[in-house]
């Protein structure tokens, strides 16, 4: 997509893209499924919102069925050929794979059951580049960080420092692909996911309390192309949350600072950093046309999935609706 975005060429497919939101669960049908009995009862329920049930052998195949609505709402964009205004958020899903193929090719066992099929690269293209050794496939800083993952994992035998650069460069890709569209809207969704994982990186590190390496640890995990600079996340380190929290208002998330001041958990900060995110993508619902429309749509579907997995593990764990309810995410509708 070229810089010149002109928003008018979407006018047919957000007619079309509105018409399909009006299927997106709304709060309260995620709240009542938070009440069912059983996971298999909420399960059960899926196909309701429009899931495919993947089942073998009789039983429910979870994973297979909470992506295959996201693969239908990748489909359906697809087909309105909106020339590739979501490609960037597909690109978790190659990091995803990259790193299951590195990890899963350590043990000498198969990806398959930890691979995603909403990647820019199929599955099956994704395994083949690691067997010829050809990874042109991938975005290019993807594509550039494989064999430095690969050489650190062999060098520390430490499954996160795969992690930790590929997810860098999967969001330098995710930043390129945002530019290069012309979209706002995506540049502010990259730029402020950057912003808060940093933010909770930097949360994590200082609630160790692990001293000198403290800082050595923020170096590596740090993201580039968000509006801290790391220099600043360094000092902070040094200074405490207090001090943190008055940088984290000084960029504008002045919510997460009063939580942060109030020394909310990390999990409690988790869930405000998601509805953070989540609410500069629901700036979609309130325009009348544009590409915009068609990320906010499959930012929803994301989230209904979180929150269907969110209801499915409070379930298992034998979590009461109430404390499932509490942990749910925001909703787009």
């Amino acid at each position: 997509m070229a810089k010149g975005y002109n928003p008018t060429e979407y006018m047919y497919s957000s007619a079309r893209i509105r018409a399909l939101e009006i299927k997106i669960a709304t709060k309260d049908r995620l709240r009542h499924l938070a009440d069912a009995e059983s996971a298999d009862a909420v399960e059960a329920a899926l196909s309701e919102l429009g899931f495919e049930i993947v089942k073998r052998d009789g039983a429910v195949v979870r994973e297979e069925t909470l992506e295959s609505l996201l693969v239908a709402g990748y489909g359906e964009i697809a087909s309105m050929e909106t020339d590739g205004a979501v490609d960037f958020l597909k690109y978790q899903y190659d990091a995803n794979n990259i790193k299951a193929i590195i990890k899963c090719a350590s043990r000498g066992i198969s990806p398959d059951a930890m691979l995603s099929v909403l990647g820019t690269v199929t599955t099956d293209a994704a395994k083949q580049a690691f067997v010829d050794k050809d990874y042109s496939a991938f975005p290019k800083n993807m594509r550039a960080a494989i064999a430095d993952a690969e050489e650190a994992f062999s060098e520390t035998q430490n499954p996160q420092k795969i992690d930790f650069i590929i997810d860098r460069a999967c969001f330098a890709d995710m930043l390129d692909a945002a530019d290069r569209s012309g979209i706002e809207l995506a540049k502010r969704l990259v730029r402020t996911k950057i912003d808060l994982c940093n933010i909770m990186m930097t949360l994590r590190i200082m609630r160790m309390k692990i001293g000198k390496t403290a800082a050595g640890i923020l170096g590596e995990v740090y993201i580039g192309g968000g509006s801290f600079e790391l220099e600043t996340l360094l000092e902070s380190l040094e200074a405490g949350e207090e001090s943190f929290a008055y940088d984290v208002v000084r960029k504008k998330y002045d919510s997460l600072a009063t939580a942060i001041t109030d020394g909310e958990s990390l999990g409690d900060l988790e869930r405000r950093v998601d509805d953070i995110w989540f609410s500069v993508a629901r700036e979609a619902k309130y325009i009348s046309f544009g590409a915009e429309i068609a990320i906010g749509y499959i930012v929803a579907l994301e989230y209904e999935v979180k929150n269907i997995r969110i209801i499915l593990a409070g379930k298992d764990a034998g979590l009461s609706p109430e404390v499932i309810r509490e942990r749910m995410r925001d909703c787009y509708v």
